[in-house]
C-alpha cells in the first residue's frame, strides 16, 4: 500500500450562484447538459463502441443508441461505425469555452459519454479533431474516461508531454479482474489529474495502491436491470481515499443499494423508488460518511499553491 500522501484536493462548487449561475445555466442550454453530477457538460465528437467489460453489460449509450436509430445500422459491437457528431455540435465547446473566459468559472467537459475517446474504431481522423478542439479551449478542462487504458499512451497526440494543463485522464475500475490493472496502466500516463471512475461498482474492490490518482468517483448502477450495489463497498473506497490523500466523489447509490445484506430502498420527492438515488438529502443517516463530494486540484496548480505558501 502507499503511503499517506498530502492531500490535494477541493470541495466542490454544487450550487452557484449570480453571474456564475447565469453563465452555467447559458452552456448548458447549448446542448451538452447532463445530469451526470461529477461534471458539468459532456460532449461526444461521435457515437459508437464495443464493450470491453461487464462495466458494460447494461451500457445507457448502446440502448440509447438502439432507441434513436436513425440509419441503416447501429454503432455499436466490432466493426460497426461509429457516427461522427454534426459541425454543430463540434462548435458547442468553441462557446462554451468564451463563456467560461467571461465569468472566469472553469467548466469540466466529460468527453465521450457515448463512445471511447481511445477507441480503435474510432471515425478516421476525427481523434486528431478532438485533440486540435482541445487545444483551443483553454479555459475548459476535458476529462477523458476510458475502459482501454492500454491504448492511452498509443493515442495520445504528439505534443502530450506531462500532459495538457486541461485534460484529465479517467479509467473505469468496476471489478477487481477488468478494472484494478487499469490503474496501474493508467498511472503510466502523465497527467495534470488522473482519476478512477469505480461506477458501476460490482465488487469490494480490496486494498488499493492509489499512488499517482488524484481523484475517485464511485456509484452504483442504475436502470431496471441494474445489479446489487454494498454500501460497504463504497465505504471502503472512501477510507481508502481519506487515508491516501486522493479527493472522492460518492456519485450515487444506483438502483439497488444494500447495507449488511439488506436491500436499501432511496425514494424520490414523490416517494417513488429511485433509479440511481443520486440525491444526497434523500439517504438515510447510516450513508453520512458517503455523503461526500470532493475535487481534485490538478497537479500543475497545486505545485503553484505550494510554492506560493513558502514564498517561493
Amino acid at each position: 500500500m502507499a503511503r499517506n500522501r498530502q492531500r490535494r484536493f477541493r470541495r466542490a462548487f454544487l450550487l452557484p450562484d449570480g453571474i456564475a449561475a447565469e453563465f452555467r445555466k447559458a452552456a448548458e442550454s447549448s446542448m451538452g447538459k447532463t445530469t451526470i453530477n461529477w461534471c458539468d457538460l459532456t460532449f461526444n465528437p461521435w457515437e459508437g463502441c464495443t464493450r470491453v467489460s461487464p462495466a458494460c453489460v447494461h451500457c445507457y449509450a448502446e440502448a440509447r443508441d438502439q432507441r434513436h436509430l436513425t440509419e441503416a445500422v447501429d454503432h455499436w459491437g466490432p466493426g460497426a461505425p461509429r457516427r461522427t457528431t454534426s459541425d454543430q455540435s463540434w462548435r458547442k465547446p468553441i462557446a462554451w469555452n468564451r463563456q467560461a473566459a467571461r465569468s472566469g468559472e472553469r467548466l469540466r467537459i466529460f468527453c465521450a459519454s457515448l463512445g471511447d475517446v481511445f477507441d480503435h474504431e474510432a471515425p478516421v481522423g476525427q481523434r486528431e479533431r478532438l485533440w486540435e478542439l482541445i487545444r483551443s479551449t483553454h479555459h475548459l478542462d476535458w476529462l477523458l474516461l476510458t475502459k482501454r487504458t492500454q491504448n492511452i499512451r498509443l493515442m495520445l497526440p504528439g505534443d502530450w508531454g506531462d500532459g495538457y494543463t486541461n485534460v484529465w485522464l479517467g479509467a473505469t475500475c468496476e471489478n477487481r479482474r477488468h478494472g484494478v490493472p487499469r490503474i496501474e496502466e493508467l498511472r503510466q500516463i502523465p497527467a495534470v489529474v488522473r482519476f478512477l471512475s469505480c461506477e458501476p461498482l460490482l465488487e469490494d474492490l480490496g486494498n488499493l495502491d492509489l499512488t499517482g490518482i488524484d481523484w475517485l468517483i464511485v456509484g452504483g448502477e442504475s436502470g431496471a436491470e441494474a445489479r446489487p450495489f454494498d454500501i460497504q463497498w463504497a465505504k471502503n473506497l472512501v477510507s481508502q481515499c481519506e487515508e491516501q490523500g486522493v479527493a472522492p466523489w460518492v456519485k450515487q447509490l444506483g438502483r439497488r443499494p444494500s447495507s449488511g445484506g439488506k436491500e436499501l430502498v432511496i425514494t424520490t420527492e414523490k416517494g417513488r423508488r429511485s433509479g440511481h438515488a443520486g440525491d444526497l438529502d434523500r439517504w438515510p443517516d447510516l450513508l453520512a460518511e458517503l455523503k461526500v463530494r470532493q475535487l481534485p486540484i490538478p497537479r500543475m496548480l497545486a505545485v503553484r499553491d505550494e510554492e506560493v505558501e513558502v514564498g517561493v
